[in-house]
């Protein structure tokens, strides 16, 4: 019987997958710690910059187990993960809403961030919204993929855990209180 390199490596590949074994889901996460959160409204008057944005950087102070490799192993990543530069950048009169922003490259899977309107129904502004996180925490070990997710949100808004200012024309920016950094934002394991 013959078989080529690439037939060899899928076989490998799938003893391999086959024989990871997954975890139970964790309800010991410590929360998310938000770092930094900005948000921007322009003037409008024609001209100027038009975009509105929102800004946030994220940390997870947990070491988290992906689960067990072939060689009975535990697939680890070490806390310290992070959602870097997640961007939300949108045109009036269109919204951030049911969108999924990527935030910079992790190198240990990836976050994304999603900008979603709170819930007082009050409709959602730069001065008042909610940001739901999303970690993919992802490796390869002895070529098998372990994968995690986990999900958190949370409530930001002028008055409360922001502030900041209007200028005279109409520009507006706010940022995370001094006394709120960093942010707590619990999380769950998904999947």
């Amino acid at each position: 019987m013959h078989f080529n390199t690439n037939a060899l490596v899928s076989i490998f590949a799938a003893a391999s997958f086959a024989t990871a074994k997954p975890l139970a889901k964790r309800a010991d996460l410590q929360p998310w710690q938000l770092q930094y959160v900005y948000s921007f409204s322009p003037s409008g008057r024609p001209g100027s910059y038009p975009w509105l944005r929102i800004v946030a950087n994220v940390t997870d102070p947990n070491e988290l187990d992906l689960g067990t490799n072939s060689n009975n192993t535990e697939v680890i990543l070490p806390a310290g993960g992070q959602a870097l530069n997640c961007e939300a950048k949108w045109l009036p009169p269109n919204t951030p809403s049911n969108h999924f922003w990527p935030c910079d490259a992790a190198g240990d899977g990836y976050w994304t961030m999603e900008v979603v309107a709170p819930s007082d129904g009050k409709g959602l502004s730069t001065e008042d919204f909610d940001l739901k996180f999303t970690r993919v925490a992802q490796t390869i070990s002895l070529g098998s993929s372990f994968t995690k997710k986990y999900a958190g949100q949370a409530n930001f808004k002028v008055g409360g855990n922001m502030r900041g200012s209007c200028g005279g024309s109409g520009v507006c920016s706010w940022g995370l209180k001094g006394e709120n950094t960093p942010y707590p934002i619990q999380q769950t394991e998904i999947s």
